[in-house]
């Protein structure tokens, strides 16, 4: 296997670092470096596909709130056993409210392919989009909608 070097470019404007950052991990000293190459090709056709365009279409950068997450963090944070986050195919995108979310959702759904887009918030009324994006894309079942 490949070192895996948290500088690597995925596109233009994304490092792989920004996809496994979690402050969930450091607090819980977890490493959640990936183990397999593939996630880094994951996240990549993810970048590639979904986020570039998003973040040339927008004109600024886009934070990445939660990319990647080894099944100690996934469970930490109670993702979903099969969470698509596990295999670097989905990351959630910190919107600083919600009217950008509303309209970066649907720039999404109505511009790009991707698996899943969802408009998500908390009790807390912090609203972030879900995206994920399938490595073989006649795969992606373009599902929307909000939370």
């Amino acid at each position: 296997m490949k070192t895996i070097d948290l500088n690597t470019k995925l596109t233009e404007n994304f490092r792989l670092g920004e996809f496994i950052e979690s402050e969930t991990a450091r607090r819980l000293g977890i490493d959640n470096t990936p183990q397999l190459w593939d996630v880094v090709v994951h996240l990549r056709q993810l970048c590639r596909e979904v986020l570039q365009p998003l973040r040339d279409h927008v004109g600024h950068p886009i934070r990445i709130n939660s990319g990647y997450r080894c099944e100690l963090l996934n469970k930490a944070v109670h993702g979903v056993e099969n969470s698509q986050h596990l295999y670097g195919c989905a990351a959630d995108l910190h919107v600083p409210d919600l009217d950008t979310a509303r309209k970066w959702y649907y720039w999404i759904v109505n511009h790009l392919d991707f698996d899943q887009c969802i408009l998500e918030h908390n009790r807390r009324g912090a609203f972030w989009i879900h995206v994920s994006y399938r490595p073989d894309y006649h795969d992606n079942r373009h599902q929307s909608w909000f939370y």
